[in-house]
């Protein structure tokens, strides 16, 4: 009587396992995906927030991984400048503000001169708030911390 009780209970055990293995490895599967997508789409919010900075100015290229822990909060692409043809790296960060979480572009030379360019997806009177306050504590910390970022 001791063995099928023990029986029913692996059957059932292993049956939840399999279950709970399946939606993880979906939601893995998910994941890498759409990561290949959201690269795609941020780049886009980049190459329009530094349009709209400067225009006809900048050529947004390839995505450059970050080996950090900011991965989750930010993400970096290669820019040239066209009228000077130097190098830069565009990066976009999600920071915490007033209005909420906002995504706010930042570019940065090979000598780490970071500057700040704008907010993505936002326009309007807070978009306008936002950019006009260049010299806010919030930008300055990050502009300090960018450099940081990408080593």
């Amino acid at each position: 009587m001791d063995d099928k009780i023990y029986k029913t209970y692996f059957i059932k055990l292993g049956i939840f396992t399999l279950f709970i293995a399946i939606i993880l490895g979906i939601l893995i599967y998910s994941s890498v995906l759409s990561r290949k997508s959201w690269q795609k789409n941020l780049r886009s919010s980049v190459e329009k927030v530094l349009d709209e900075a400067d225009s006809n100015t900048w050529i947004v290229g390839n995505y450059v991984p970050l080996n950090n822990t900011f991965t989750i909060n930010a993400a970096c692409y290669e820019v040239n400048n066209r009228k000077s043809g130097l190098p830069y790296k565009a990066i976009i960060i999600r920071v915490t503000t007033f209005y909420g979480p906002v995504a706010l572009v930042f570019t940065i030379d090979e000598d780490e001169n970071v500057e700040f360019k704008g907010v993505s997806s936002l326009h309007g009177r807070i978009a306008s708030n936002l950019s006009l306050n260049k010299y806010s504590k919030r930008i300055e910390y990050w502009e300090t911390r960018i450099p940081y970022i990408l080593k």
